[in-house]
């Protein structure tokens, strides 16, 4: 059986930092469980070397640290030429800027292990939530994917940005589209219940200014199979007391977006472990009869944060 060579994209590191090949260590193992992989450095470039198996390539350049995949010749790599089967063009995911932007990365790695926690295929028929969706890079993100997704976020100022960088880029790579927008609910002052609904190559998002523990007032009689989001920092989403505790935004949001979850659904929370701590998190969310996995990846953004991974049954 042949052996390849995973490179792992500096991408990955500006996403994960120092612990960047640890983490990728760790998404290898939770997606492709059967793979085992060791580390390989050469010329000042990372791999992951392992046996080919029968996982096909282009699955295993969905994994979010990857650059490229080679065939291991002896002490020489040959790169393969293979493609991820992704849709839309990139820059809908990658192409805008902006201040608070969740990295592509870490998004796409979310979105790899709710898909692997449900067992599922990655062409199987998924629906995902977000319901802290900032700029939509996580609904952006399933686009590409091929899955139908719906986000809520309470800035009423992301609304137009969202619908702006949905033009630029579609009218740029002569996407063919469907874009329309109106209210859920009567019409307010405030954009408040304000939706945006697309859809490319078969695949819809809907984009609703809302805050996020109302999913399942403005998600009626819909289940999602993925709800999937990085919780803010306690800096944006205060609760109803006006605390910016993270905790506190997911004690009240958790049972709403349990609600939300199809019988076979799985949520991938990331979080600030140093505020509050993992335990205290897995103790708000077993409160509401969930479980949480064992799978963590802690990885150092800053001196006030290290962020990591839930991923909740």
């Amino acid at each position: 059986m042949s052996s390849i060579a995973l490179q792992i994209s500096p991408e990955a590191k500006a996403a994960y930092f120092k612990e960047a090949i640890t983490v990728a260590e760790k998404e290898l193992a939770f997606v492709f469980p059967d793979l085992a992989a060791e580390r390989h450095s050469v010329g000042g470039l990372d791999f992951l070397k392992l046996e080919r198996g029968e996982v096909a390539l282009a699955d295993l350049l969905k994994l979010s640290f990857v650059q490229g995949i080679y065939e291991v010749e002896g002490d020489l790599l040959r790169p393969l030429d293979q493609q991820a089967d992704f849709q839309l063009h990139e820059d809908f995911v990658f192409g805008s800027k902006f201040k608070g932007k969740t990295n592509e990365r870490l998004t796409q790695m979310l979105i790899n292990l709710g898909i692997a926690a449900m067992g599922a295929n990655q062409d199987d028929d998924i629906t995902l939530l977000d319901p802290m969706c900032g700029r939509a890079t996580t609904l952006f993100w399933a686009l590409r994917y091929g899955i139908n997704s719906g986000g809520l976020e309470r800035d009423t100022k992301a609304f137009a940005d969202v619908q702006r960088n949905l033009r630029k880029w579609t009218k740029l790579h002569r996407q063919k589209h469907k874009m329309q927008d109106g209210f859920v609910s009567k019409k307010n002052k405030h954009g408040t219940g304000k939706f945006l609904d697309f859809s490319a190559e078969d695949t819809a998002m809907k984009f609703v200014v809302s805050d996020g523990r109302e999913a399942d007032q403005i998600f009626k009689n819909q289940k999602f199979d993925l709800i999937v989001s990085d919780l803010p920092y306690g800096v944006q989403h205060t609760t109803g007391d006006g605390t910016r505790n993270p905790l506190a935004v997911v004690s009240e949001g958790i049972g709403v977006w349990k609600r939300c979850l199809s019988n076979r659904g799985v949520m991938v929370l990331a979080f600030n472990a140093n505020h509050p701590k993992r335990d205290k998190m897995v103790g708000a969310i077993e409160e509401h009869g969930l479980t949480v996995d064992p799978f963590s990846c802690p990885h150092r953004m800053s001196e006030s944060i290290v962020r990591d991974v839930l991923i909740v049954r």
